[in-house]
């Protein structure tokens, strides 16, 4: 069963003139299904979900952070990939996945209240990601394999998202 939400409120701050400041919001939809997956984790699972937040998308703000933890879920259900997070994160049959596990940042993690908010609304079923499966940093991406092998579905913050064609 599918369940929508209305799941948070976005704000746009804007300086008008004087120390004057107008704040809107908006309200953003997120869909869950309980149904299809499983969304448990132990506690090993769960630190390592919060440093690869915090190494991946520390800068993305909330939704950020949710989309890298949204496709480590999409990977571990899709049976082209490993079938646990911790494998997921540190696959290395088709090269390096996660660049964090190689460059030292996922041992460098220290992930704040912020990030750990973030990685629970996702636990919770908060899933912007449309199935996504592969995302990769905006600099660099021209010419790349993600750009020649995948399909790119969207684009938010500093990383566009992918699936397979």
């Amino acid at each position: 069963m599918v369940r929508k939400f209305i799941a948070a409120f976005l704000a746009l701050t804007i300086y008008i003139s004087g120390g004057i400041y107008y704040t809107a919001q908006a309200e953003s939809k997120y869909e869950y299904n309980t149904a299809k997956i499983s969304r448990d984790v132990t506690d090993e699972e769960r630190q390592l979900l919060y440093d690869i937040g915090w190494a991946e998308a520390r800068g993305e703000g909330k939704k950020g952070i949710i989309l890298v933890i949204n496709v480590i879920f999409n990977r571990r259900d899709c049976p082209s990939f490993p079938d646990t997070i911790h494998g997921v994160i540190f696959d290395r049959q088709h090269g390096v996945q996660f660049s964090p596990t190689v460059n030292g940042s996922l041992a460098r993690a220290t992930p704040c209240q912020y990030i750990k908010d973030a990685v629970q609304m996702a636990l919770d079923g908060a899933d912007y990601s449309q199935g996504a499966t592969f995302f990769r940093t905006v600099t660099g991406a021209e010419g790349s394999w993600h750009e020649r092998a995948l399909k790119r579905i969207f684009t938010y913050g500093n990383h566009h998202f992918y699936v397979l064609r």
